[in-house]
């Protein structure tokens, strides 16, 4: 994706003549605040997961305290209610953005968008899995293979009915899962032992899988993340696979009216984004308190429901009000210039989001650095944070000599059954001599 911002967007490109084969986005072809947007949740992800990377999936953040014990506190609700669950459905979003483009890409071409939607939902699972057994038990990139194959039977619908179609997953995957999440607060504890008694198992659970991943082998840690992901993973599609669905659908109808640009906004959604925003964020602490207080069990199915229904129909409004501001912030000159600065780490988002388990689980886990237990929470999201800046600061430095990420490259071979050129090409003198002829 475009490496730098320009000051105005460059002219739009002629589209692809019928039965050219597929190639690469090309950087006038690109939309500069689709990658910052990307990149941002990258940001938000590595935020959130700082959790799971320093001891399993199990505590969310805002239960993670800063030392073993499930801690509610000012640090962990405020990073929580700015990023926890906010920034896996925008990611979503921008999914579901990217394959609007690529079919629509593909139609113009006279090509079909089907097998090479289905090989890379191969590509992505395959990655997933590898992810989710040698990285980091939270990986989403097999859901995203998982639900983004029904994308195919949405694509003919129009966007009204996609946004139609997406809202109405989130609000029935969000009434669903409350519904469980109430009957579990009824059903659990038949004994009666309390909620002290519950916190007490959640938290001798939480030390065992710390002890794993903070004093086991590599081999130790594979396997307790194979145990994890044979509960998370089914787990996961039933509790948010909704959401995701639903937030793709949303990305496919937002890519079809363009509503990258904010100058195509209704006029109440452009004056009024950020107010939203600001208003999401004032409400997020009550519920990331709430999220926090009843992460280790509730026999109270009203706290544990509203706890919910609160997570999961904010987080998908949230992303979607980030994605508003991010937009917003792109008319303002020196925020475009920031924003532009990050972007080259959306171009390889793949790439970014492996990469940064990769580092965590060596830097966390015991047969890295096992750092998990020895740094606070606010010490771990600062480590992540400029992990970030440095990724952002690579890739930066890639596409100089590059045209797309490594990983990425791999999964538009596995889709194309073709390896890319991804080596950048030097812009040709124009003192060069014209070659003579024969």
């Amino acid at each position: 994706m475009h490496p730098a911002w320009a000051p105005s967007p460059p002219p739009a490109p002629g589209p692809p003549s019928a039965g050219e084969a597929a190639a690469p986005v090309a950087e006038g072809d690109r939309q500069p605040m689709v990658d910052a947007l990307r990149a941002v949740a990258l940001l938000g992800i590595v935020v959130v997961n700082v959790a799971a990377y320093r001891r399993g999936v199990g505590p969310n953040l805002a239960a993670a305290g800063g030392r073993l014990g499930g801690e509610v506190d000012a640090l962990t609700v405020g990073v929580s209610a700015l990023a926890e669950g906010r920034f896996y459905p925008l990611f979503s979003f921008m999914f579901g953005w990217g394959f609007a483009v690529q079919e629509a890409r593909t139609r113009v071409r006279g090509r079909s968008v089907v097998g090479p939607w289905l090989r890379r939902a191969v590509v992505l699972a395959a990655f997933g899995l590898a992810h989710g057994l040698l990285l980091f038990d939270g990986d989403i990139l097999t859901a995203y293979a998982v639900i983004g194959v029904p994308l195919l039977l949405v694509r003919p619908l129009r966007p009204a009915w996609l946004a139609g179609l997406g809202v109405g997953l989130i609000v029935a995957q969000s009434l669903f899962t409350t519904g469980l999440v109430a009957l579990a607060a009824v059903l659990t504890d038949p004994e009666g032992r309390g909620e002290a008694a519950l916190r007490a198992d959640g938290l001798r659970e939480l030390a065992a899988d710390a002890r794993v991943y903070g004093d086991g082998s590599f081999v130790d840690v594979v396997g307790q993340r194979a145990g994890d992901l044979a509960v998370s993973f089914p787990l996961g599609l039933l509790s948010v696979g909704g959401t995701v669905a639903g937030m793709m659908c949303l990305g496919m109808a937002t890519a079809r009216v363009e509503w990258v640009d904010p100058r195509r906004w209704p006029r109440w959604l452009r004056s009024g984004i950020v107010p939203l925003w600001l208003a999401g964020l004032a409400l997020s602490v009550p519920a990331a308190w709430l999220i926090g207080d009843t992460a280790f069990g509730s026999r109270d199915a009203g706290r544990s429901s509203a706890s919910w229904l609160l997570y999961s129909l904010l987080g998908p409004a949230m992303a979607l009000l980030w994605a508003g501001v991010v937009l917003r912030a792109g008319e303002v000159r020196p925020l475009r210039r920031v924003l532009g600065a990050i972007a080259p780490a959306g171009r390889m988002s793949l790439t970014v989001y492996l990469s940064q388990s990769l580092v965590a689980s060596v830097v966390f886990n015991g047969y890295g650095l096992g750092l998990g237990d020895h740094l606070g929470i606010g010490a771990s999201v600062a480590l992540a944070v400029a992990l970030w800046v440095v990724q952002v600061g690579l890739a930066v430095v890639w596409f100089r000599f590059f045209t797309m990420g490594p990983l990425e490259a791999v999964a538009r071979a596995g889709a194309y059954l073709r390896w890319p050129a991804i080596r950048r090409r030097p812009a040709a003198s124009p003192l060069a001599p014209a070659p003579g002829p024969g």
